[in-house]
Parts: C-alpha cells; structure tokens; sequence
C-alpha cells in the first residue's frame, strides 16, 4: 500500500492544504493519506488555535474524503519532530510504502532540519511547489504536479484579525468552527 503522511501546524486547514492532499494523492499514486497537525513544534513558541481546536478543524475540512487524521503528535508531550513522526508510522504500517509530503521551500532546507536522514530513510519526499521557491526534485523524491497555491494560514489569521471575510479560502466546514468558537480575533 502506498500512504501519504502529511503534517503541518493547520492553523487553520484551508483550500490550498485540501488540493495539496489531492495532488500529492494523484502524484504519488497514494491509496491513503494521514494528514498529521503538528502537536508542540519545535520552531514555533505557540499557534494561533491550540491543538484541539487545530484538530477538530482538520477532521472537520476533511469528513468525507476518506483522508484520515491522526492525533499522534498532538498527544504526545514532547516537541514533535518531523524524524519521530516519520519513524513512528514506519513502525505502525510495516511495509507500506510511505510518502512524506512537503513544501519546496521544506525541501530546499531539509538538510537545516533535526535528523533529516532518519525521515528520508523511512519514507519517499513528494514535493508540492511553493511561491517564490524554484528548485529540482531529485529522485527517489517525487514532484508533486500542481500549480502553486496562493494562500496561507498566516494570510487567513490576518484576514479573520481585521474583520475580513476568509471563506473563499476555507473549507466551509472549517469556516463554521472559526466562528463558532470565535477563534482567531
């Protein structure tokens, strides 16, 4: 089986994280995909959202799709690293082949990253382009085909701070959880 493991803070989920699962899926031939929010990060002091709510986002933006979600960073005390990540579902799906899904620029810099060769040992890169980043995906990574996306959790925060209206580019599920629970202001 080939699965898909996709992390990131997701704060919030939004259309560009939904059609990079669905481009990563085609590119890499997946039959499943874990989207993974990030628990305690190891660059980042604190997120917009904490992890509950960054969660039940991700599960909500992605009912239906036959994406799973996986709490496993966020469960556990310590500062996720991508490497820990990587090597725990090595571990739990045995011989799946496994594709660790990033950003160009993520790819650019992995060498910066904490043990960089223990994620390329237990997994394949897919590599999504990203504004501003020209680089060569060399194999065994794999390009992922699809246009760069044009919008960020960042922008989405601001947008929401000044009273701007960012559901075209929510998942309307998503949108309804920001509101409700009035997160973001």
């Amino acid at each position: 089986m080939r699965t898909g493991l996709f992390g990131g803070a997701f704060d919030p989920f939004h259309n560009g994280h939904m059609a990079i699962c669905a481009a990563a899926a085609a590119s890499a031939g997946l039959d499943r995909l874990i989207v993974i929010p990030t628990g305690r990060a190891p660059h980042k002091e604190s997120f917009g959202a904490d992890f509950k709510d960054r969660y039940a986002m991700t599960v909500a933006a992605l009912e239906g799709t036959g994406i799973e979600v996986s709490r496993w960073e966020g469960d556990r005390d310590e500062v996720s690293y991508s490497a820990d990540t990587v090597e725990h579902f090595r571990r739990e799906l045995g011989r799946d082949e496994l594709f660790f899904i990033v950003g160009a620029d993520s790819y650019r810099d992995m060498d910066k990253w904490y043990q960089p060769w223990r994620i390329t040992a237990a997994a394949r890169l897919a590599v999504f382009p990203r504004g501003g980043v020209d680089i060569e995906v060399r194999p065994p990574a794999i390009a992922v085909n699809m246009e760069k996306v044009d919008v960020s959790s960042t922008m989405i925060r601001e947008l929401i701070r000044r009273g701007g209206d960012p559901s075209p580019y929510l998942p309307a599920a998503v949108w309804r959880y920001i509101t409700k629970y009035n997160l973001y202001k």
